[in-house]
């Protein structure tokens, strides 16, 4: 029987009164230097395995560097003084009661705060409702909001804003075993003030706005669900399209792990963004590299190099009247922008005077369903083309979304995108 959103609540808010920590045993560090690029895709290799710390909450950054912040709750909230909290509320707020907490309170109290709401209803911070707990620190001359919570009330609200609810049940289950698995293998010890962050750096969490009927169920139906490798979670990573082939680990970190090899995916076909074509003009080309290509004059070329097992590059020539320059591939999508340059599977990118010298292959528009935009009028003007959006590790969403249609179920799509794992209950 599939469950409703009112059970499922219910059911977890039970989970969260049976995890929720006191206020002692949540207590941080502080902030560890590098917390918010830490988790940066490409920053480090990931772990084949990670052993997950005990218990079962993750704390989740939801802003930083505010001078102050607006809490609200329906049932009311109390606010304890010091990373920990304590024993007696420094601060009570009645049912449906705004109260605004700025950055000199936490400077001059004792480093921190945590926030807990009165009931069941959750938290409201500046208008965006969260569940559990909020910690509250010193930032620089600003504050940090972190969202403490338990595990599966976190991936009620990633679902949401990772995958659309209306995609078949078998993608959102396989998703949310990912998204626990990740989060799960990025929690910290004390010494560190968050786990992850809300945004794309780790994975995009809504709190209670993300959530929705169909992705609530298959939270629940995959409870304490995790994918799993030899003696730990595995390295849970997931991108939108994969343009027809995953990328593996050993392509972009330099260190191989043996279920993230790299798969030929003939699944995410349906994907908007299975075949791209962008454009950009020569002038905002040598804008956005700057000081890279700042010798090369003008930019009359340019070319994927070092192509690895996927089809990505890791290199792209710049070829200028003055010279030629190599710039990693990874950089020269950063520079340009994931709007510009969706991945690094890149079929070919020529510069030309005017739209009309540019000549497009037309093969590589089929199968994408979504037709390529017109070139802009003017030049000098150049033309990339592109498969798949994002990294490519691991999960790829809308592959995942082409296997359920095709009868797969979660555990189906897992093996495949993550071959010799297993899925596991904790």
């Amino acid at each position: 029987m599939r469950l409703d959103r009112r059970t499922l609540l219910q059911a977890a808010a039970g989970v969260a009164a049976a995890l929720a920590l006191p206020r002692a045993v949540g207590a941080t560090g502080g902030i560890i230097e590098s917390d918010a690029d830490a988790a940066q895709l490409g920053a480090t290799p990931p772990p084949v395995t990670t052993r997950p710390l005990p218990g079962d909450t993750i704390r989740v950054l939801l802003l930083r560097g505010r001078p102050a912040v607006r809490i609200t709750a329906a049932g009311g909230f109390a606010v304890f003084d010091g990373p920990s909290g304590g024993e007696n509320p420094i601060l009570r707020a009645q049912p449906g009661q705004s109260r605004s907490i700025d950055a000199t309170a936490l400077a001059h109290g004792s480093g921190g705060a945590v926030v807990e709401p009165v009931g069941d209803a959750p938290l409201q911070l500046d208008g965006r409702s969260y569940r559990g707990r909020l910690l509250l620190f010193p930032d620089g001359g600003g504050m940090m909001a972190v969202n403490q919570l338990p595990i599966e009330l976190y991936v009620l609200g990633v679902l949401g804003r990772e995958v659309s609810p209306k995609w078949p049940a078998a993608v959102l289950q396989a998703h949310a075993i990912v998204s626990r698995s990740y989060a799960l293998g990025r929690r910290k010890d004390a010494a560190h003030a968050f786990d992850v962050s809300a945004t794309t750096a780790d994975q995009v969490y809504g709190g209670v706005a993300a959530e929705s009927a169909a992705g609530n169920d298959a939270v629940y139906q995959t409870r304490g669900q995790l994918l799993w490798y030899g003696g730990g979670v595995a390295s849970a990573f997931f991108s939108s399209c994969c343009g027809g082939h995953t990328e593996s680990a050993g392509a972009l970190w330099g260190r191989d792990i043996p279920y993230l090899g790299g798969v030929a995916d003939p699944y995410c076909a349906g994907s908007p963004h299975y075949r791209w074509r962008s454009y950009v003009s020569e002038e905002t080309l040598r804008a956005r590299l700057s000081s890279e290509v700042a010798a090369l004059g003008e930019i009359a070329a340019l070319e994927p190099l070092d192509v690895d097992n996927s089809g990505r590059a890791r290199q792209v020539a710049v070829q200028g009247q003055d010279g030629r320059r190599e710039i990693e591939a990874k950089a020269f999508r950063e520079r340009l922008g994931s709007n510009v340059v969706r991945s690094t599977l890149l079929h070919r990118m020529q510069i030309a005077n005017s739209p009309e010298q540019l000549q497009p292959d037309p093969a590589f528009d089929d199968p994408s369903p979504v037709a390529p935009p017109p070139p802009p009028q003017g030049g000098p003007l150049a033309m990339i083309e592109g498969a798949g959006w994002g990294h490519g590790v691991g999960l790829c969403q809308w592959g995942a979304r082409g296997m359920a249609l095709r009868g797969a179920s979660a555990t189906q799509i897992l093996a495949f995108y993550f071959p010799g794992t297993a899925v596991v209950a904790r």
